[in-house]
């Protein structure tokens, strides 16, 4: 049955290596750019009587221009209205006194200009000879904003589907529960939204945040490009001159408290085939402070990509994990140290003592000269090359006026990071990484894991809003006699039965689904033994196909943006597999190892759990309704150029075809993105040539 229902996970999967990798030696580190001297331009600067500051950075380069209007608000509590301060950029785009936001859109779209807000500001940017219209533009969106109570509930809505998306993606929950457990819920950066603080969010609390802190005294505009100072300050009076100056508050909070021994946090993600893992401590360090710069070659050292030695302990070394990554975090109140990885179940606990080990060893060791100059020269290459952005350049004219840096801090900045030596690497590293306070956070499958994290410290177990709960129960033993050939057997009976199965020659479906936004329809076609063939159509664009993927039988093609991509042999492999209307008929035949290891529970029903290796490896985690003996769900762990990756399918809605139960809704998931598919239209036993199943 998977060709019919084929591949949401060949569909995530051609997604996600849309890029093929050529081939590369990995054992070969790249060789580091070597520092340029920096040219950043040099602001002028002036002040409004309202208290509004201006910063101007001339670049005649180009006929472009680019405004960042930005408030200094400290961080706020949000509490049960968590969420309502993410509202206030949708809102300030949603119109103004002068202009509807059809009226708005046009206006930019006419001038092909870029003009948005956000909670803490709005911004312009666009050719300069329109520099006098997108100054009104600008200035109409911060002062005169209508927020429309449709919009702020078209925002909630939108949000409440995002939260219910990313309610079982590892990621997200990483996200949310790591920042309450490292910060605390009394804290700003304890904080995350959720479909109940959403409810309670009114167009008031939107309202209040903007009148509180969006004034001139709290403000400051940042103009790159072809404009001088005069023209600037020019159209900058006769915007914003008017404006009235106001009190802003300022806020101010305890310092979050540490453990005084490492605590461990499982957060549970039932039928989980990997670990999403994280070691964190809170970091007091921020932009402008003595060690910023060492904290920076640090990262690059240590976690930063794939020359940091994360990366090269679990990934090159260990073959945990796709990618591993870790580095201190600056941030306005207080950052942080983290790092972290995705692999498989039974390596969890071994990939959290090489985290320590790693931790332990560069607070205790020097690096090497070699590792601290590449790191040096890496940052000088990336950071010179970011100065390539006007928003990078308005960035750092903020971030000059927010932390009080002195006015030539960037232009020093690559002069600083040749400075760090490898005693400051040492330092800054006992210094922010700390082992004794960390916390352990994994998100996974609690049952198979968490057991095995007691020898780090206290397991706590968390639920997906960062309270906790009771550990879960351990998988049940099947009964006895009951084995993996005996549950696939049940399977295949409950089904239809192998002679329904074999009657049905071929099959083609048509699937409705959406992606991006846009609906298409997804037609799989399959011939028996094992030829398929799965095309995506765009009926906006006339039906083109605009992604395909054929099995022949023997050797399988892809068709992704335009190019022709044919599958590697261990692919192939697996194809000639999973191309049967059902697979779990064709394992024995293809040496596919299959074990039960219990009974579990998904989503309240018990499930039996069945693990199915192929020669290849690839190793799929099944689970089978204990009642019905249906087929719930099907997960695996697939490793792409752009990291590792969970990759499931749901089944729902059986309905008999020609004898035979084929699912009708799907649910697929890779990371997070999802799909939901339907069965709209099946044909069965019509012929198909051979040559369909051929580019």
């Amino acid at each position: 049955m998977k060709n019919i229902i084929i591949s949401i996970a060949s569909l995530l999967a051609i997604t996600a290596c849309s890029t093929k990798e050529t081939a590369l030696d990995r054992s070969i580190r790249p060789s580091a750019s070597e520092a340029k001297e920096l040219k950043i331009g040099e602001h002028e600067e002036f002040t409004l009587e309202n208290g509004m500051k201006v910063y101007v950075i001339e670049n005649h380069k180009l006929p472009t221009i680019s405004y960042s209007l930005s408030f200094d608000i400290d961080p706020i509590v949000e509490g049960d209205k968590a969420g309502y301060t993410s509202m206030v950029g949708d809102l300030l785009e949603a119109g103004t006194k002068n202009r509807t936001k059809e009226q708005l859109n046009k206006e930019v779209d006419f001038i092909g200009a870029n003009v948005g807000a956000y909670s803490g500001g709005v911004y312009a940017s666009g050719l300069s000879k329109y520099n006098s219209k997108l100054m009104d533009i600008l200035a109409d969106v911060t002062l005169n904003p209508v927020f429309p109570e449709d919009e702020l509930q078209k925002s909630i809505t939108e949000s409440v589907t995002a939260i219910k998306s990313n309610a079982t993606d590892a990621d997200a929950i990483m996200s949310d529960v790591k920042s309450v457990i490292v910060y605390g819920k009394g804290h700003p950066y304890g904080e995350f939204m959720s479909e109940e603080s959403l409810k309670n969010i009114k167009l008031e609390d939107v309202k209040g945040y903007y009148s509180t802190y969006f004034k001139p005294n709290n403000a400051l505009l940042t103009i790159v490009g072809d404009i001088t100072k005069s023209e600037a300050e020019e159209l900058v009076k006769k915007q914003f001159g008017s404006w009235k100056k106001g009190d802003v508050p300022s806020h101010s909070y305890e310092k979050p408290k540490e453990p005084k021994t490492p605590q461990v946090f499982v957060i549970n993600k039932e039928g989980a085939v990997q670990s999403n893992i994280q070691l964190s401590n809170i970091a007091e360090i921020k932009l402008g402070d003595p060690d910023y710069e060492a904290a920076q070659v640090f990262n690059q050292i240590f976690g930063s990509g794939f020359a940091g030695r994360l990366f090269q302990n679990l990934r090159e070394d260990k073959e945990y994990t796709y990618g591993a990554y870790g580095g201190i975090r600056s941030n306005k109140l207080i950052g942080n140290f983290s790092s972290s990885a995705k692999v498989r179940n039974e390596v969890t606990d071994s990939a959290i003592e090489q985290f320590l080990f790693e931790i332990n060893r560069i607070r205790t060791e020097n690096v090497t000269a070699e590792e601290l100059k590449n790191a040096q020269n890496y940052i000088a290459g990336t950071f010179a090359q970011s100065l390539e952005s006007p928003r990078t350049v308005a960035r750092f004219a903020a971030n000059i006026d927010e932390y009080k840096l002195s006015k030539d801090y960037f232009k020093n900045y690559l002069k600083r990071i040749d400075a760090v030596t490898v005693e400051d690497i040492k330092r800054v590293a006992t210094k922010y990484l700390k082992p004794q306070n960390v916390h352990i956070i994994v998100v996974g499958d609690a049952a198979e894991v968490g057991e095995k994290l007691s020898k780090f410290g206290t397991v706590n177990y968390l639920d997906r809003e960062g309270n906790k709960t009771n550990a879960p129960s351990k998988m049940k033993e099947a009964p006895a006699g009951m084995t993996a050939e005996s549950v696939l057997a049940k399977y295949i009976e409950a089904i239809g039965g192998k002679e329904a199965i074999t009657s049905i020659k071929t099959m083609t479906g048509d699937y409705s689904m959406t992606i991006q936004g846009m609906g298409v329809i997804m037609t799989n076609s399959f011939k028996a033994p094992n030829k398929t063939k799965s095309e995506i159509k765009v009926p906006q664009m006339g039906n083109a196909v605009v992604q395909a993927s054929v099995f022949d039988g023997k050797n399988g093609m892809q068709q992704v943006q335009g190019q022709t991509l044919p599958s590697e042999e261990n692919a192939n492999i697996e194809s000639n597999i999973e191309g049967r209307l059902v697979p779990e008929m064709a394992y024995a035949e293809n040496g596919v190892k299959t074990s039960l290891l219990g009974i579990n529970k998904l989503e309240g029903k018990e499930v039996f759990v069945i693990e199915a290796v192929y020669p290849t490896g690839k190793k799929l985690t099944l689970l089978y309704d204990t009642d019905s003996y249906l087929k719930m769900k099907e997960a695996y762990v697939q490793s792409t150029p752009q990291g590792d990756f969970t990759i499931t399918q749901e089944f729902a809605e059986y309905k008999a075809i020609n004898g035979v139960l084929i699912p009708h809704s799907l649910k697929g998931a890779q990371g997070p993105q999802l799909m939901e598919m339907k069965l709209e239209t099946v044909e069965v036993n019509k012929p198909i040539k051979d040559e369909v199943f051929k580019f």
